[in-house]
């Protein structure tokens, strides 16, 4: 019921808006406990499960469990965005959303510096890490795909406000 001082109009919830961020949120999450890097050269197959997040934040890579990794981070907040998208809070969403992308990029830049040989011909080449974009597997597609369309769609989660007052 709305009090006859209160201006703010209403809004709803879109149900298919929500349920594509549930899905794309679930994909994310998915995506992060899944392969993310085929094998070259001194480079193994790895995905975000096989990353220390208490090791990625001081940039050193290391091997983790599964409880203790970025992978288990990334599903954590993959199902903070389905959280949002079920209650319609769109900055829980977008918060969670951008927190994944930060998250996949870093593990990238990570990955990326950890694999590189040294040396000064890594100055001059276009690609040092030897990472084209057809190394990465279905877990990074998952991860990075299915957090920006959440990030995306967090903004058509709630419908415009009409502008009626109830007086």
């Amino acid at each position: 019921m709305r009090v006859a001082g209160d201006l703010r109009p209403r809004t709803r919830v879109r149900a298919p808006v929500a349920l594509f961020t549930m899905v794309s949120g679930a994909a994310a999450a998915a995506g992060g406990l899944m392969t993310w890097m085929t094998a070259r050269g001194p480079r193994p197959t790895l995905g975000m499960d096989h990353v220390s997040l208490a090791k990625m934040l001081v940039w050193t890579y290391t091997a983790s469990s599964l409880w203790t990794s970025v992978g288990f981070a990334v599903l954590i907040l993959g199902v903070l965005i389905v959280i949002g998208a079920v209650t319609g809070l769109r900055s829980v969403v977008v918060l969670g959303a951008l927190l994944v992308l930060g998250t996949a990029g870093t593990w990238i830049a990570l990955v990326v510096s950890h694999f590189n040989p040294p040396g000064p011909s890594v100055l001059h080449s276009v690609n040092p890490a030897d990472l084209p974009w057809s190394d990465l597997r279905t877990g990074a597609l998952l991860t990075i795909f299915g957090a920006t369309a959440a990030l995306v769609s967090a903004f058509a989660l709630r419908a415009r406000a009409t502008g009626r007052v109830w007086l």
